[in-house]
């Protein structure tokens, strides 16, 4: 089962450190009224200036708020983060002010100009403006869950010495372990598709109402789809050269307007310069195809972080796509993403066969490394989920509708996530006299002693 990085890695008993990610999470969402509108109030003044913030701030548009976790060693650290910054943004808002927990945005204006651009510095300001001339508003509108996960360097001090004949450096095998990776989630996002899709129709003036191009039924997940965040550039895993070179003849050819145009579902980032990445090296990848979840008033929950990890660890120690299939087999991968998006959500996939036989390679993958009981219980749900299409997250919310519509559904649940937000006796309000903390100070005045995250 394993290929040459995994062999070492099961031989060196380092199972448990090499599976034990840092990881951060960002999570956007729209601040709305009571009325299940987009707010008109600015950037929560408690939250300092949003310029200067790097752990709440705004994204594409001024009511789109992106709570930023700093990368911990330990997954359920990463999420209490999230509870805390998620609890701190809410507790900046207005009286009347929420958080939208859907990733299609609630009812829009029909004139979309009158959405406000975020209130970015200048440089970005003038990129969002040229990518809504380009592309206009919508598609930059619905929101989700990234999670950024970076191997353990401990992990490549042991596999690099076994290795090292078959590489001209440690750089080039740390490359090649992400590399494959980033082409197995790729190739295998669509199964996460199926299990957490949860975006499954569009509110008012998404779509323009005489546009005969819109799904008329309830879907798994209208954002994954090619009608939701906008992802009209492909993007090249061959190699990590061809990943970067492919992105900069996209912005040379006028596709892109710059390489953070590339939206791609699995992205290769670095800490230096974009261009010299397969020099220098990959330092994590960024996962970008979660829905919100809206049964958490944090938009993910630990059990899709969970499975995420297994499918991580289990893609790193296994062997990889052959480099002559990559092409093939992604675009292949890219069609059928769109197809289980499009289906409906109370009907078996047509890939259940292909998704139990991953489902099995990944329970027998546990099975070899004797994974904890918190893991067979998320394989348990997952298990559930595609045997019943009715208990995934996409089913549940299309039962939910109303008249075509989640607006009564996403306002309740808003409201009791606000509710419980505002019960906390001691706010966080550190970023009003210091918008610049650092991840050493957020972790210091953030917690208060209670509850540490271990780094």
């Amino acid at each position: 089962m394993f290929d040459t990085v995994g062999q070492v890695i099961f031989d060196q008993e380092i199972i448990a450190r090499s599976s034990d990610f840092t990881m951060g999470i960002e999570v956007e969402m729209h601040r709305i009224d009571e009325h299940g509108r987009l707010s008109h109030q600015p950037y929560p003044v408690q939250l300092g200036d949003q310029n200067k913030n790097q752990f709440i701030k705004n994204d594409f548009v001024q009511t789109q708020s992106e709570v930023i976790t700093p990368p911990v060693a330990h997954s359920v650290a990463a999420m209490n983060y999230l509870m805390a910054l998620n609890n701190t943004l809410r507790q900046a808002l207005q009286p009347d002010e929420m958080l939208w927990p859907l990733s299609m945005p609630p009812a829009l204006p029909k004139d979309k100009t009158q959405i406000p651009i975020a209130d970015v510095e200048p440089a970005k300001l003038a990129y969002f403006q040229k990518w809504v001339a380009q592309h206009g508003y919508v598609h930059g509108l619905p929101t989700g869950a990234h999670l950024n996960i970076s191997i353990d360097q401990h992990v490549f001090d042991l596999v690099y010495p076994k290795v090292k004949d078959h590489f001209a450096s440690r750089t080039a095998v740390e490359n090649a372990i992400y590399l494959k990776v980033a082409q197995q989630f790729v190739r295998y996002r669509w199964i996460l598709i199926y299990l957490f899709g949860a975006s499954p129709i569009a509110e008012a003036n998404y779509f323009e109402p005489d546009d005969p191009d819109q799904p008329h039924r309830p879907v798994r997940s209208l954002r994954n789809s090619h009608y939701g965040f906008d992802s009209h550039f492909t993007g090249n895993y061959t190699s990590v050269d061809q990943y970067v070179q492919t992105i900069l003849a996209g912005v040379k050819a006028g596709k892109l307007l710059a390489p953070m145009e590339f939206h791609g579902s699995v992205r290769l980032k670095g800490t230096g310069d974009f261009e010299k990445m397969p020099e220098t090296g990959v330092d994590y990848l960024e996962l970008r195809f979660l829905d919100l979840d809206p049964t958490t008033s944090v938009g993910v929950r630990t059990e899709a972080v969970r499975f995420i990890r297994l499918m991580m660890s289990y893609f790193m120690l296994t062997p990889g796509i052959p480099t002559a299939q990559v092409a093939d087999k992604l675009a292949e991968a890219d069609r059928r993403c769109d197809q289980i998006a499009l289906e409906s959500p109370f009907e078996q996939t047509a890939y259940h066969d292909e998704a139990q036989a991953f489902l099995d390679k990944l329970q027998l993958f546990g099975d070899q490394i004797q994974w904890g009981p918190e893991y067979q219980e998320v394989m348990d749900t997952m298990q559930d989920r595609l045997d019943h299409p009715g208990k995934t997250p996409a089913a549940f919310l299309a039962e939910q509708v109303r008249e075509g519509s989640l607006t009564d559904f996403a306002l309740r649940v808003a409201e009791r996530y606000q509710k419980h937000a505002l019960r906390n006796i001691r706010p966080f309000k550190g970023f009003a006299d210091k918008p610049t903390l650092d991840e050493g100070e957020l972790r210091q005045n953030l917690f208060k002693g209670n509850w540490e995250p271990r780094n």
